[in-house]
C-alpha cells in the first residue's frame, strides 16, 4: 500500500537549476554574435562608419567577456539578462539609424547593411534563454525602435519623403520578416519550455514511483495517477515478518530498532525487485509483496515461491553476521498463496492509496502467521504448490492436511519448510 501523492513537485525549481547550468552556453553565444557583426563590418560597402563600428565591436566583447566572468564566478543572476536584452535590442537599432540617417539613403538600403544580420543572431540568441518574455521584449523593442528612428529619419531628411512604393513594400517586407521569426521564436519557445516541464514531471514522478513499482506499474501511475480504476486479477501474494519482534524490539534502544528495520526492509525490498514483485505495504516489521498484478503471467507463483526462498536465505545470512558482531540472532516466517485480488488505486481524499485486497491476500497473511504453530520458515498454499514445477519442493517440506486456519471457516492444505531445513 502506497500512498500517490497529490501534491506537485518543484517543478518550476528544476527548470530554473537547467537554466542555471546553461547560462554558461547562453553568454558564449554572444561571441558568434560578436563574429557575425566582425564580419559584416568588414563586408560593408563604406568606410565611414568603420571607427564607430570598431567601438560598438570592442564595447559588446566587453559586455561579452564581463557575462562569461559572472558566469564562471557563479555571480551571474537570472534577472541580469534584461539589461543584456535591452544592450542587444539598442546595438540594432543604432546600427539601422546609423544608416538611416546617411544622407540619400532609402530605406531599403539602410535594412539591407549586413551589419543588421546581427539582429537575427542576437534574436537566437534571446531564443537560447528558454524564456518567451526576453524574446518578445527584443524583438518588440528592435521593431519599434527601428520604427521610430524610421520616421524620424524621414522629417530629417527630405529626400527619402518621396520613397516609391517599391522601397516601402522592400522595407516592409524585411520588417515584417524580422517579426515574422520572432514571433515563431516565441511559440517555439513556449512549446519547448511546455515539453520540458512535461518531461520533467513525469521523469520525476516515474523516478519517485519506481521506488516502489516494477517500471510498467511505475508508467501507469504516472500517466493515470489516482484515475486508474480497480480492477480484478489473479497474484501471487507474499507475507514476511520477523519472529517475535515486538518482544526485541523492547529490549533495543529506538535508534537500533530503526535501523534494524532500514537494514530489513531494504533487503525484502532488493530482493523483491529482483524477482519482478511488488513490495505493496510495510507494516511495522511485517511487509506484503505482490507478483503479477495489474499483469498476471504464468509464473508469478514460481517467481513469488523462488523469491521467498531466496529472501529466506539471504535473511538468514545477514542473521548470521549480526550474532557474529553479538547482536541477538532474528527468525522469519513467509506465507505465500495465489488467487483473486482487487487492486489499483483506492481513493482516499488527500490519501490515496494502489494496492491490493481480497481474500487471497487475507490467506496469504494467515499463512504467514501459522509459520509460528508450525515452526516453520515459509509455508505455501496447495494453490501455489499446483503452479509450481513437479518435484521442485523436495524432500525437506512438510505438508498438513485440512488445517484449521486462523479467522477463516474454510480448513485447507497447507506445505511448510521447517525452520531447521534451508529452502532448496
Amino acid at each position: 500500500m502506497v500512498a500517490i501523492d497529490s501534491g506537485r513537485n518543484d517543478i518550476d525549481g528544476m527548470i530554473l537549476e537547467v537554466e542555471r547550468r546553461n547560462e554558461l552556453r547562453t553568454v558564449i553565444w554572444r561571441f558568434l554574435a560578436l563574429l557575425v557583426f566582425a564580419i559584416s563590418v568588414a563586408l560593408e560597402p563604406d568606410v565611414i562608419n568603420h571607427q564607430t563600428h570598431l567601438t560598438l565591436l570592442i564595447a559588446y566583447a566587453a559586455t561579452s567577456v564581463l557575462a562569461v566572468a559572472l558566469v564562471v564566478s557563479g555571480l551571474f543572476r537570472s534577472w541580469l539578462n534584461w539589461p543584456y536584452i535591452c544592450i542587444d535590442a539598442a546595438l540594432v537599432v543604432y546600427l539601422a539609424a546609423e544608416h538611416m540617417f546617411i544622407p540619400g539613403s532609402s530605406f531599403v538600403e539602410a535594412l539591407a547593411t549586413p551589419s543588421l544580420a546581427i539582429a537575427f543572431v542576437l534574436l537566437s540568441h534571446a531564443s537560447m534563454r528558454m524564456r518567451a518574455g526576453p524574446v518578445a521584449v527584443f524583438a518588440t523593442l528592435v521593431t519599434l525602435g527601428s520604427a521610430a528612428v524610421a520616421a524620424l529619419s524621414l522629417f530629417d531628411d527630405p529626400f527619402q519623403i518621396g520613397m516609391s512604393s517599391e522601397e516601402l513594400q522592400a522595407a516592409s517586407v524585411r520588417l515584417l520578416a524580422f517579426a515574422a521569426v520572432a514571433a515563431i521564436q516565441v511559440m517555439l519557445v513556449v512549446d519547448i519550455r511546455r515539453l520540458v516541464r512535461f518531461a520533467v514531471s513525469t521523469s520525476s514522478e516515474r523516478a519517485n514511483l519506481s521506488r516502489f513499482f516494477s517500471p510498467t506499474t511505475a508508467v501507469l501511475l504516472a500517466s493515470g495517477g489516482a484515475h486508474v480504476a480497480l480492477q480484478r486479477n489473479e497474484a501471487a501474494v507474499v507475507f514476511i515478518d520477523i519472529r517475535g519482534f515486538t518482544g526485541l524490539s523492547e529490549q533495543m534502544a529506538l535508534e537500533d530498532v530503526a535501523s534494524l528495520l532500514s537494514e530489513y526492509r531494504q533487503r525484502v525490498v532488493e530482493t523483491v525487485s529482483e524477482w519482478d514483485g511488488r513490495v505493496d505495504k510495510f507494516m511495522g516489521d511485517g511487509v506484503m509483496a505482490v507478483f503479477g498484478f495489474p499483469h498476471p503471467d504464468a509464473t508469478d507463483a514460481v517467481r513469488a515461491f523462488d523469491c521467498a526462498c531466496d529472501l529466506i536465505h539471504r535473511l538468514e545470512t545477514w542473521s548470521d553476521m549480526r550474532t557474529n558482531n553479538g547482536k541477538i540472532p532474528l527468525q522469519f516466517g513467509v506465507g505465500i498463496h495465489h488467487g483473486h485480488v482487487i487492486g489499483g488505486v483506492v481513493l482516499g481524499g488527500r490519501h490515496s492509496e494502489y494496492t491490493v485486497l481480497g481474500d487471497a491476500v487475507n490467506l496469504a497473511h494467515r499463512l504467514q502467521e501459522m509459520s509460528k504453530t508450525l515452526g516453520a520458515k515459509i509455508v505455501i498454499s496447495r494453490e501455489i504448490l499446483r503452479r509450481l514445477p513437479s518435484g521442485r519442493l523436495g524432500l525437506s517440506w512438510r505438508w498438513s492436511q485440512n488445517v484449521q486456519v486462523p479467522g477463516r471457516l474454510e480448513a485447507a492444505d497447507v506445505f511448510y519448510l521447517p525452520i531447521e531445513q534451508m529452502p532448496s
